[in-house]
């Protein structure tokens, strides 16, 4: 069979995962939506793979596609480049310098013994056989792939992975996950006092608000144990709160919540609206509960 393009690959895997998910017709919309491509163009790209036997369709309002068996023959060895872009291999929670260039799946078929070959750049040396390893999301397709090592071998640059667990990612907007009620605090209450507001209200965290609903810091309960554990217990909150806030845009979907989550090592991220209003605070738990098994993701 001829070799496929990076964007008839791209789709194809795309309409594999959400077959294997939903075990249904899947519409070309669908596919569009989860690699971020126009509609017309996938429904376009469809039809090539069709042509090749790659894809089945059936028509009318309950219709879509289906990849056949021969789809699944043709991706067990696949170089999957497009949706890649260097991605860090994680040992355990921690980031290592080896980049993951290529990933090829073995055993699609076979749920029983499925495994990954990573091509990757970087010193092999700092993972062994046995070790837990994770990468992603991935771009597009938002896989979180998570293994055991197998084998590494540093003259090919591939690592053999175990999957244990393989989620992908779907996409909602921060601002369907988010509570609806908004607590926050004041930078000149005491800490005894924003703590029962935080007992109260069964949270852990939140925003520290001036006039005019302008943000000032954030602060948490692990603050204020930090306060009490130093014998400030008449502290304010000005006196403990973090001022360096990391937001997110309420429009913004949840792999971005995810990305700054990770890059800058925070449970709880400021929700903003188009007018760079405090609306919310969105947490690890939030989209742990709203994307069942990515507990991973954090170790926890």
């Amino acid at each position: 069979m001829q070799n496929l393009s990076s964007t008839q690959r791209e789709i194809l895997l795309a309409l594999i995962e959400l077959y294997n998910k939903g075990k249904k017709m899947i519409k070309s919309k669908d596919v569009a939506d989860m690699i971020g491509k126009n509609e017309g163009t996938v429904r376009n790209i469809i039809l090539s793979l069709k042509v090749l036997g790659l894809v089945e369709s059936k028509p009318g309002p309950n219709g879509g596609y289906l990849p056949t068996l021969k789809a699944y023959e043709f991706i067990k060895n696949p170089t999957i480049s497009p949706i890649l872009d260097k991605l860090s291999l994680y040992r355990g929670n921690i980031e290592t310098d080896i980049k993951v260039d290529n990933i090829e799946l073995l055993d699609v078929t076979n749920p029983s013994g499925n495994r990954v070959i990573l091509k990757v750049s970087g010193d092999l040396r700092k993972i062994r056989p046995g070790d837990p390893v994770r990468l992603g999301p991935t771009p597009y397709s938002r896989l979180v792939v998570e293994g055991v090592v197998i084998s590494a071998d540093d003259s090919r640059k591939e690592v053999l992975i175990d999957v244990k667990r393989m989620i992908s990612v779907p996409k909602e907007k921060i601002k369907n996950i988010i509570g609806k009620k908004l607590v926050s605090l004041k930078s000149d209450m005491s800490l005894k006092e924003a703590s029962m507001i935080l007992y109260k209200e069964g949270i852990r965290g939140a925003p520290v608000l001036a006039e005019g609903e302008k943000v000032q810091g954030i602060i948490t309960t692990a603050d204020i144990i930090k306060a009490f554990f130093e014998g400030n217990i008449e502290a304010k909150v000005s006196d403990y709160m973090k001022k360096n806030v990391i937001s997110i845009r309420d429009e913004e979907d949840v792999l971005e919540a995810i990305r700054k989550m990770v890059i800058y090592n925070v449970g709880r991220l400021l929700v903003l609206d188009s007018a760079q209003r405090v609306i919310g605070i969105v947490t690890r738990t939030d989209i742990l509960k709203s994307i069942a098994g990515l507990e991973g993701l954090w170790g926890v």
